[in-house]
């Protein structure tokens, strides 16, 4: 209830209330509960105790700074607003079915000098993690230490899951890596920060980070059960969520959302990071109609947009508008991902249970020094740690012959990899082993992996000069895959020397490792679909750095973001890192 009280109601209030109390004490309380029975004298001290500790929180009330003149602010305020798992242009190509997106990307009037960039590539394998840290921190997953969802720590011996109820282990990452966000180079900039369902939050103060939580995710999962039958969290509900959040705060939250801020700041913060998580997992599990439509990916999302994501964007805009703040703001839409039709569900009980048959894999009853694979989960793409069986540690590389090629021999014989496997990555341990095959590979950062070309060496004899002979240079990935994705190069800035798998496997489209035959669509791979994304500059507070609309087609990465929100937000990057503030470039 004081909450919602004014300061002004407060500071009238308090003068009747002191004055009260001061006749209370002046007459003699004692005397005032003479006469009372023992259970109502109980009720009197404990009115008075409540009444003491009012007024101490009246008294220690946060107080407002003098209102800043809006026009006079050199700096908008910007919002960077993730779009989780948004294909390219999918946005854009539906922009006139969504009013508030429309109103914010293009203006009332169509006046509204945006700048869209149509192919920006995500950091590959696309998955969450390392993806939305990327956005971030403006560096590469090798640098930042986030290279997957989940990964084996050759060091400590253990598997590495940045699932958490506290939501901190991204943030103890970072801080293992010395790695700064762009909430810590806005924090030494002197700006102020929001983060909303996001959990790449280091810099932030704990009272500006707005988490989702258990209770909020029960309710998601009661939600989606009773209304589509179907045991996944609703998106929905988490992206209204993360809306009310953002405004208002939550009912266990520290933090007060924007209308806390103005209450007391007198302004919203200068940079605010809003994660919509809801678009993924209903684009995994559409709704029932969908899937017996045969809807394709593009249409599901599309309808998100329409019936979720842009109404809640309109309340966002009224708040803004409301406050008078809406033309003093950026936006940024952007997603970490894209998404894509699974073909076929491939099991991956089957898969690790065939190898299985023939080595020891880690697990609970296998510790990490007898076991001689680790196999982790995967998507389009799966990784595979080997130990040196020599040595019998997990930090010396693996002997290329004895080690890595009986691993081999199994799974291109595993049913069913013929026809869904594209290629095999091979870890190299450049300076570290003494092999020397054929086809050494590229020189500098090129040289982390080989390309294992399996249809060649299935069709061999399997010796071990037909195996050194199936090692080719890492570009030919680029080969398969097409070059603009950039995926030689993007394997190579993914993990460090404690954390790299021995073997790759690449998927073809649409092909996904996932036990769950309900999933609909998945990211995980290195092709299009999943890894390109688009990124939309835009809002009233564009027409300071831009006097017309611009659609970029030159390709970038999201690790550009960060540079470029700090350029428009006024804030220094005083850190090197790799992302490259493409505004610059534009004219």
């Amino acid at each position: 209830m004081f909450r919602n009280l004014s300061l002004i109601q407060y500071k009238c209030q308090m003068p009747n209330i002191m004055n009260t109390i001061s006749a209370f004490l002046s007459t003699g309380s004692h005397q005032v509960l003479i006469g009372l029975s023992f259970r109502k004298k109980q009720v009197w001290i404990c009115l008075f105790i409540f009444l003491l500790i009012t007024i101490a929180g009246c008294v220690n009330a946060p107080h407002p700074s003098s209102p800043k003149r809006l026009d006079t602010d050199p700096n908008p305020r910007l919002f960077i607003v993730i779009l989780d798992a948004l294909k390219r242009k999918t946005l854009m190509e539906s922009i006139d079915a969504l009013p508030n997106f429309k109103a914010v990307i293009k203006g009332p009037n169509s006046n509204y000098p945006y700048v869209y960039f149509e192919n920006v590539l995500v950091s590959i394998p696309s998955s969450s993690k390392p993806s939305n840290t990327t956005l971030l921190t403006g560096v590469y997953p090798l640098r930042h230490g986030v290279p997957q969802t989940l990964w084996f720590d050759r060091k400590t011996e253990k598997v590495v899951t940045l699932t958490s109820i506290s939501q901190r282990r991204t943030i103890n990452i970072l801080n293992k890596t010395d790695t700064d966000t762009i909430f810590d180079f806005a924090h030494r900039s002197g700006k102020s920060s929001m983060a909303v369902a996001t959990q790449v939050t280091k810099g932030i103060d704990p009272s500006d980070w707005i988490k989702q939580s258990v209770h909020i995710w029960g309710q998601a999962f009661c939600i989606n059960l009773f209304k589509d039958q179907n045991p996944i969290p609703d998106g929905a509900h988490l992206d209204r969520r993360t809306t009310k959040g953002l405004l208002n705060g939550y009912l266990y939250s520290f933090s007060d959302g924007l209308k806390g801020k103005l209450r007391t700041n007198q302004d919203i913060p200068d940079i605010t990071v809003l994660h919509y998580i809801g678009m993924d997992i209903f684009t995994h599990y559409p709704r029932r109609f969908m899937v017996k439509e045969n809807w394709t990916v593009d249409a599901i999302q599309k309808w998100y947009l329409q019936n979720v994501l842009d109404i809640e964007l309109g309340k966002i805009i009224a708040f803004l508008k409301e406050k008078e703040r809406f033309e003093n703001t950026l936006f940024f839409f952007l997603a970490d991902h894209g998404q894509t039709r699974i073909i076929e569900h491939i099991d991956e009980a089957v898969f690790t249970q065939r190898l299985a048959d023939k080595f020891k894999i880690m697990g609970r009853r296998c510790p990490p020094p007898k076991a001689d694979l680790v196999v982790m989960p995967g998507a389009g793409t799966k990784t595979l740690y080997i130990r040196n069986r020599r040595d019998a540690t997990w930090m010396s590389p693996p002997r290329l012959l004895e080690d890595v090629k009986p691993v081999v021999d199994v799974l291109i014989d595993i049913n069913g990899v013929e026809q869904y496997l594209n290629a095999i990555l091979v870890a190299r341990y450049p300076g570290e082993r003494d092999e020397n095959p054929k086809h050494s590979g590229r020189s500098g950062e090129l040289n982390a992996y080989w390309f294992f070309n399996p249809d060649t060496y299935r069709q061999s004899h399997r010796r071990d000069g037909d195996f050194l002979d199936a090692l080719e240079p890492l570009a030919r990935l680029d080969e398969l895959v097409g070059k603009p994705l950039k995926a030689a190069d993007m394997f190579c800035k993914d993990f460090s020397r404690e954390n790299i798998p021995d073997i790759i496997l690449i998927n073809k489209p649409g092909y996904y490792f996932t036990p769950d035959k309900g999933k609909y669509a998945h990211h995980g791979g290195i092709y299009a679909n999943d890894a390109y994304v688009s990124f939309v500059v835009s809002g009233p507070g564009m027409q300071r750095f831009s006097d017309h609309p611009q659609v970029i087609t030159r390709q970038i990465d999201t690790v550009d973001l960060v540079p470029m929100a700090a350029h428009l937000a006024n804030i220094k990057i005083d850190k090197p890192i790799d992302g490259v503030n493409r505004l610059l470039e534009i004219k």
